[in-house]
């Protein structure tokens, strides 16, 4: 799998984590900037994973539409006293953009506070021969196991073991985690496992409340603000900049998305979701 296309769908999963404001707004440029916040805890309080949720996200460079990302809460089980939880995201570029060909299911499965225990990545575009990328977190060792190959085969191509400094995220995890945080006011630095390497997410948490407006939703939403930066290149020269609006809520679920490139921003907006109860809260301005 080239270590450029497995960070582009970081990349995506990371921007949807970071849910941002409209591209057109010029007071909202991402701009790159150092973080000088500790390294995370993993103690942020669980509580917006819900079984069966669904939430459903359009992808667009400039005038373009570029594909979707389709993100879901499978199940939850019990370990040792402690909870865990099932995620998989699905991420698909339309037919007939130029220069883009993206389709990729990722697993994880975490801790209620997010720590990936084990995490998979398949390019599903050739369905007869899938590559893809497996971790498997070991904590009392401090290592993370991998394996990369085809499938559905199983043929293991590469294989190996690499130290961690503690917990880790990994590039569906974040997504869940910057959900826990985004209510605290604090700079963390998030260690993140991806290209079997760990690498650094800096995510600021401003608990900066916004007022927000997508497609799908007739009423201004009340969102909660945050940005960050990775310290790796992504794809299209992803400076790894990026900002972010989620619902100001318990389910903390992202509205909209933005991420710099080298040419301009990618914008990621919520066009659909499924979950229980919930429904965009609406703006007290409004």
């Amino acid at each position: 799998m080239k270590k450029n296309i497995l960070h582009l769908a970081f990349s995506v999963i990371l921007a949807v984590a970071a849910i941002a404001a409209f591209p057109s707004s010029p007071a909202a440029d991402v701009q790159a900037r150092e973080y000088t916040g500790s390294t995370i805890d993993f103690q942020a309080p669980g509580g917006m994973f819900m079984k069966g949720e669904e939430l459903i996200y359009e992808v667009s460079y400039s005038m373009f539409d570029l594909g979707t990302v389709r993100i879901t809460v499978e199940d939850s089980y019990q370990r040792d006293g402690k909870t865990f939880y099932k995620a998989k995201a699905f991420i698909d570029s339309y037919s007939g953009v130029p220069f883009v060909s993206l389709h990729y299911v990722f697993f994880s499965d975490m801790s209620s506070q997010n720590a990936s225990q084990y995490f998979t990545a398949h390019e599903t575009k050739d369905p007869a021969e899938m590559k893809f990328v497996r971790y498997r977190v070991d904590y009392q060792k401090k290592i993370v196991k991998f394996e990369k190959g085809i499938a559905p085969q199983n043929t293991i191509t590469e294989s190996g073991t690499v130290p961690i400094s503690g917990p880790v995220v990994d590039g569906l995890s974040i997504f869940f985690y910057a959900r826990n945080y985004v209510h605290q006011k604090k700079e963390v630095n998030v260690p993140s496992f991806v290209d079997e390497k760990e690498v650094n997410t800096f995510l600021n948490f401003m608990n900066t409340k916004a007022v927000k407006e997508i497609d799908a939703v007739s009423y201004p939403i009340q969102t909660v603000e945050f940005d960050g930066h990775a310290d790796f290149v992504g794809f299209f020269g992803m400076t790894g900049a990026f900002s972010g609006f989620f619902s100001d809520d318990e389910a903390a679920i992202p509205i909209v998305a933005k991420m710099k490139v080298i040419l301009g921003s990618v914008h990621i907006e919520l066009i659909k979701w499924n979950r229980p109860g919930w429904t965009p809260p609406r703006s007290q301005k409004s």
